[in-house]
């Protein structure tokens, strides 16, 4: 099946020879392993329901049987699952690497927490949380842009009984160096109501007006240069953010211009997988996705930085940046 492209961007010249030299034959070997992670899960989940079966006919714990049956089906089956995403996470993260390193870009796999989460923290991007994950850290630039990106799984654990406890958040966490450096510090989060008060990152920070009530009912902002921030959060600025989470399929987009940075937090979920380990990985697809999600990271900092001349008519969308993404690369 021939490799589809996820557009004609430059950056893409020459892929579908790498992939036949360098990624088709990576997946070919890991397919292997893929068969081995399934017959685990399997075996682990029948083990466990023989041994349920087992003591169904026995009355070796009395009334506590049933629980110690339960016990086993599903311990067996959680401890097969976890082999699986084992599996899957080594494969994916080998794959992402190939096709970072074809970009030209560096990526890490698993990570301990990176530099730029305390600026997120410290600007209020990121809620409370007392336990937390990353990992798929691509570091690289793009139409000369330098950016950093990388996934985030944060969990609040409010008893011992919970390993992790729930998630507050699973998303992108996304840097990208601001063409126009700032004089202040100006934060974009989301309306929380009568909440709006508990928002505010910092002391020195003050509310900032939007430009339309639209706007004002999905976003709070927050600047500690008023003027600034009126020309940071013009219209077309507010339009491109509303486009970004549609970009992402994502919610609750956050940003932050700060440092001579554009901060964005937005809630997606894990983006960057090869998906199911219930079907073969050997093919074009598991790549192609792989694909798609990197170019709409470049999608995002097209639309975030390419200057446009007049308003759009109506709602911002990438297509109103398209006809010149041919010159970036």
């Amino acid at each position: 099946m021939t490799l589809q492209l996820p557009s004609a961007r430059p950056l893409y010249d020459g892929f579908p020879a790498f992939h036949a030299r360098e990624i088709a034959p990576y997946l070919r070997e890991r397919e292997v392993e893929r068969q081995q992670a399934v017959t685990r899960l399997c075996a682990a989940t029948g083990a466990g329901v023989a041994g349920a079966v087992a003591l169904s006919f026995s009355n070796v714990f009395g009334p506590g049987n049933f629980n110690i049956a339960t016990f086993l089906v599903f311990g067996g089956f959680f401890f097969g699952l976890m082999l699986l995403d084992r599996t899957r996470d080594d494969i994916t993260h080998g794959l992402l690497e190939k096709v970072a390193s074809k970009f030209g870009f560096a990526y890490r796999g698993k990570l301990d927490r990176p530099a730029l989460y305390e600026q997120f923290r410290r600007l209020k991007l990121l809620p409370d949380h007392n336990r937390e994950e990353f990992e798929d850290e691509v570091r690289g630039e793009y139409a000369g842009a330098p950016f950093t990106l990388c996934e985030a799984h944060l969990y609040m654990k409010r008893s011992s009984k919970s390993t992790k406890g729930q998630t507050v958040f699973h998303g992108q966490l996304v840097v990208i160096d601001y063409p126009k450096r700032f004089l202040g510090s100006t934060v974009l989060l989301r309306d929380a109501g009568a909440l709006n008060a508990l928002t505010k990152p910092a002391k020195e920070y003050q509310r900032v007006g939007l430009a339309s009530p639209a706007f004002e009912k999905s976003f709070e902002a927050w600047s500690t240069d008023q003027v600034e921030a009126r020309d940071l959060l013009d219209p077309i600025v507010l339009e491109r953010f509303q486009e970004l989470e549609r970009l992402f399929g994502g919610k609750k987009l956050r940003a932050a211009f700060d440092g001579g940075k554009l901060l964005i937090a937005i809630e997606t979920g894990d983006r960057l997988s090869i998906g199911t380990m219930f079907k073969p990985i050997e093919g074009t697809a598991r790549i192609e996705i792989i694909l798609k999600e990197f170019d709409v990271i470049f999608d995002l900092i097209d639309v975030l930085l390419v200057r446009l001349e007049k308003r759009t008519a109506g709602a911002f969308s990438i297509a109103d940046v398209k006809p010149r993404l041919a010159n970036n690369g």
